[in-house]
């Protein structure tokens, strides 16, 4: 994955989530930088994590990429060519093509998106996806508290007020044998009520 993310940007970022394998050294030597939570927190304080790392930096956007297999890092290109059109937030959607997602994912992410739109004002289409490239003049002002699969949500409802261009993207998706721990509905609805919660305590921070 860091290799071939090497092979359109400068720098790639990995956070180690507290592992017990040899993802760090795996990632070390395909050319990445590392940090490394001392224990598993989940996805949410995983992203704060490296978010705390990359806006100390002078980078104009970030691109955020999951690693378990399911994004093809040759899909970037796409979502960096709509920053170079003016996007300042672009997700990588995979709802383009519905015959490549299982149909529970599809449908519990459908759902999610018109939660999203409402709240946002913004089309959003695949909230769920964790591709996405992000301006970092809409992330340095957010205090982000989320700690699981709500995070991509919340950097969303607290971010949209400041979106200028807003953009869509398809992408492959990826689905092998690989253990994952979303839980399509389940989270969905998780992720959903977390979402009132920041928007009723402020979708715009100062």
């Amino acid at each position: 994955m860091a290799a071939g993310l090497l092979r359109h940007v400068e720098d790639v970022l990995v956070v180690d989530d507290g592992s017990r394998d040899a993802t760090a050294e795996v990632a070390r030597a395909a050319g990445a930088r590392v940090v490394r939570a001392v224990r598993n927190g989940g996805k949410g304080t995983a992203v704060r994590l490296g978010l705390d790392d990359l806006l100390k930096g002078p980078a104009t956007h970030i691109a955020f990429v999951d690693a378990d297999g399911q994004h093809d890092p040759d899909d970037l290109p796409g979502l960096i060519a709509a920053a170079r059109r003016g996007a300042d937030f672009i997700i990588g959607s995979r709802l383009r093509n519905p015959d490549e997602m299982p149909a529970k994912n599809y449908w519990a992410n459908t759902i999610g998106d018109k939660v999203l739109s409402r709240m946002t004002g913004l089309p959003v289409e695949d909230g769920q996806s964790g591709y996405r490239l992000i301006a970092t003049r809409l992330l340095r002002p957010l205090h982000l508290t989320a700690t699981r699969y709500a995070i991509e949500n919340e950097i969303l409802i607290k971010a949209c007020r400041r979106v200028r261009h807003f953009a869509s993207v398809p992408v492959k998706s990826i689905y092998g044998a690989e253990r994952r721990h979303y839980r399509p509905f389940r989270d969905t609805w998780v992720t959903s009520w977390a979402s009132v919660h920041f928007k009723t305590t402020g979708s715009e921070e100062s």
